[in-house]
């Protein structure tokens, strides 16, 4: 459906996020998740692989599977670690976990690949499952913000 590398710099996450919404035009699923985990991932990737080097790649993928869209976010950088420094508040991660119906996070050497998994909605998917009211990432989003 789509795979994209982009330099890991801040512009990524925006064409990361354009380029799957367009990818899923016609999938019947959770835009609103979607767009926030992949700006999340990629700018995850961007703060953080690349921080002691010079900035690399992130991979963006998207692909149909017969129960929902898999949504993959790579880097080659040094990986997942702690970073006191962070310029971040550090909500990038749980909010991609809150999500995602589904993740997955891989370790390697190099770097670091997210995949976040999104249940198919309503008719078009192979459940049946009606159409929810309001997207996940605004319901979700919401609840987050009552209890800051």
């Amino acid at each position: 459906m789509l795979e994209v590398d982009l330099p890991a710099e801040p512009l990524s996450a925006t064409r990361a996020r354009r380029a799957v919404l367009e990818a899923l035009r016609d999938v019947a699923v959770d835009r609103d998740a979607v767009s926030v985990v992949v700006t999340e991932a990629v700018t995850n990737a961007v703060l953080h692989a690349y921080r002691d080097r010079e900035p690399g790649q992130v991979h963006v993928r998207a692909a149909l599977e017969d129960d929902g869209v898999e949504i993959a976010v790579a880097d080659d950088g040094m990986g997942l670690r702690p970073r006191p420094d962070s310029p971040g508040v550090g909500l990038g991660m749980p909010l991609i976990a809150d999500l995602a119906d589904r993740v997955e996070i891989t370790h390697g050497h190099p770097g670091t690949r997210i995949c976040a998994h999104f249940a198919l909605m309503g008719p078009a998917g192979p459940h049946g499952l009606a159409v929810r009211g309001g997207g996940r990432a605004e319901r979700r989003t919401a609840r987050l913000l009552a209890h800051a």
